[in-house]
């Protein structure tokens, strides 16, 4: 195996030139900027459409319901909202009964993919550690900066996984396919699951930004080199890079029902 990936860098060093690889480069740097920005976007307006959505639904339920039913009503909202939940149940169900064997395995392996990069990247169980926290390692006076414990690192991993995965689509685009077996079912299985990867990893961000904000006391680490802020204000710009993490990720989740849908349109 390890020969074999030898003679794909080998060969294909030889087959390419410097000016066909920065090509690639250049056009993969642009793929996964255009990817990384269209998809930040789409997620912010996808959840202010759901908060004026949603809340527009929800004042005219309460109205509705109340106007209708009196002090009743609350318990018309916990009847509505158990056939709500149950009703979503067996959509999935339904969906999950009409995916293929493989459809099934590819979702089980992306939710696998997402706790697990969750808790590396936010720390484990205990949520201390992770990425966030490996800025310790420069000094305890550069702990929680503003570019590791912000969505700046987010977006950077983010953009660094894109970029790679796009790379290989780059280099498969001008026929450049390694030999070796085993690194060709690692690149399919990254361009697969990646996306789940990029989930994980934001909404591990969110569990540790938000554990860091540490809310419910009077204080918390400040931001390293950040003057001039109360320390509610550090807490709140925390938990502000927290509550965008915890969209990004959500946004970056395709649940079951929706992927399956997506697959039969293409």
């Amino acid at each position: 195996m390890l020969e074999e990936l030898k003679q794909d860098l080998t060969g294909l060093r030889k087959t390419i030139s410097d000016r066909e690889i920065s090509d690639i480069a250049l056009s993969a740097l642009k793929e996964a900027a255009r990817i990384t920005f269209q998809m930040k976007i789409r997620d912010i307006f996808n959840f202010v459409k759901f908060v004026v959505v949603g809340s527009s639904r929800l004042v005219s339920y309460l109205y509705r319901t109340i106007k209708q039913e009196g002090w009743n009503a609350p318990r018309t909202w916990w009847k509505d909202t158990k056939e709500s939940f149950k009703k979503k149940l067996e959509q999935i169900e339904t969906v999950w009964e009409q995916m293929s064997p493989e459809q099934r395995v590819d979702t089980l392996i992306d939710f696998v993919i997402i706790v697990l990069t969750l808790f590396l990247v936010g720390g484990g169980l205990d949520f201390e550690g992770g990425l966030p926290d490996t800025d310790l390692t420069f000094g305890v006076g550069k702990h929680r900066n503003i570019f590791t414990h912000t969505v700046l690192l987010g977006l950077t991993l983010e953009f660094i996984v894109r970029f790679l995965v796009a790379l290989v689509t780059e280099s498969e685009k001008r026929g450049y396919t390694p030999r070796s077996e085993f690194l060709r079912a690692v690149l399919d299985f990254a361009k697969k699951h990646h996306d789940a990867a990029i989930a994980g990893m934001w909404l591990g961000l969110f569990v540790h930004y938000l554990k860091d904000a540490n809310l419910l006391a009077r204080r918390t680490k400040p931001y390293a080199g950040v003057r001039g802020l109360s320390m509610q204000e550090h807490q709140r710009m925390l938990a502000s890079n927290a509550f965008v993490s915890a969209i990004f990720g959500s946004g970056a989740v395709v649940n079951p029902e929706e992927k399956y849908l997506n697959e039969l349109k293409q």
